[in-house]
């Protein structure tokens, strides 16, 4: 993966398009109420809550407008409960031509309930979630929680094709979602996560440890150092924003920077989550030999007693 040439992925193809050296995915979660009330200790709590309010009623307005300044697309995750809250929020990303994806009915943990459970769930929350964003819903996040086994055959039954929702890996893979199917996987890291960096909002801390405020020039400092490695090595940079944290009349500065880095730069492939998906199905159908998800999902299911996905005919 050196000199000027075509980066090239472990099965030898091309792993981007054209002399792309790498991609760049600009992710936001708008989750910030849902997140706090899932917390037992927040009932009544209003003054608390409204640290989280903020992204709605500023801060999402101040990353549209810097996303539209950098010419860059991005996709927003959200639970149907925090979109039906803001509708317009939700209506104003569509409109500036963003994706809006699925993280759930509400901001809790889906490996708590049966896949029975899930399965109209799921296909519910995507649908009222397109029908408030005008559009289908393609892409996913996991909300909080472990990834259950046939989860990736869940979000595909309710029209999901991607995800960025796991770790432990620089570029796509994919996750088996039964019939044949699977779902393509942009895995992230905390390290490009501003809430990591900027969570420290409330007093008394929830959650309880939570981190302080670092110095913004460092935090900028990081995601560029991220950023040039991901270039360099030719991988993806996934970076996961929030409304609340990176909105405020002076962090939305450290993303405008972040932002003008990557759309300036030629040798950056910067598509939307559904674009890259389509890419990776088509020239990267599978994982590359001993991939750490195709370890994992062959013994779950020895585990499971051989096989993990329901028969169509199985499905509730």
């Amino acid at each position: 993966m050196t000199g000027a040439g075509t980066v090239r992925h472990e099965d030898g193809g091309p792993r981007w398009p054209g002399t792309a050296r790498c991609a760049a995915l600009v992710t936001v979660n708008f989750d910030g109420e849902d997140l706090l009330l899932a917390e037992p200790g927040m009932a009544g709590r209003q003054k608390t809550l409204s640290v989280l309010r903020y992204g709605a009623t500023r801060g999402a307005a101040r990353l549209l407008d810097a996303l539209d300044g950098a010419g860059l697309p991005s996709t927003w995750f959200t639970p149907v409960s925090t979109a039906d809250r803001h509708p317009g929020v939700v209506r104003d990303v569509a409109r500036a031509g963003h994706a809006v994806g699925l993280r759930g009915r509400v901001y809790g943990p889906l490996d708590r309930i049966t896949g029975a459970e899930r399965r109209p769930l799921l296909a519910e929350a995507a649908h009222r979630l397109g029908v408030l964003a005008g559009g289908p819903v393609r892409g996913f996040r996991l909300p909080v929680g472990e990834w259950p086994l046939t989860l990736a055959s869940e979000l595909a039954d309710a029209g999901i094709a991607w995800s960025s929702s796991w770790h432990g890996d620089d570029t796509p893979f994919v996750l088996p979602a039964g019939d044949g199917r699977h779902l393509v996987e942009f895995p992230a890291h905390h390290a490009l996560d501003d809430r990591v960096a900027f969570y420290w909002n409330v007093n008394p801390p929830i959650p309880a440890g939570q981190s302080r405020i670092a110095p913004y020039a460092e935090v900028l400092d990081n995601w560029l150092l991220e950023f040039e490695g991901c270039r360099r090595e030719g991988l993806l940079f996934v970076v996961q924003l929030h409304p609340e944290i990176c909105g405020t009349p002076g962090r939305i500065g450290l993303v405008e920077e972040l932002l003008a880095t990557i759309a300036g730069d030629p040798a950056v492939w910067r598509p939307t989550g559904d674009e890259l998906a389509a890419w990776w199905t088509a020239t990267h159908p599978v994982n590359p030999p001993g991939h750490p998800a195709d370890v994992f999902f062959a013994s779950a299911e020895v585990n499971a007693g051989g096989r993990a996905f329901p028969r169509e005919s199985e499905k509730p």
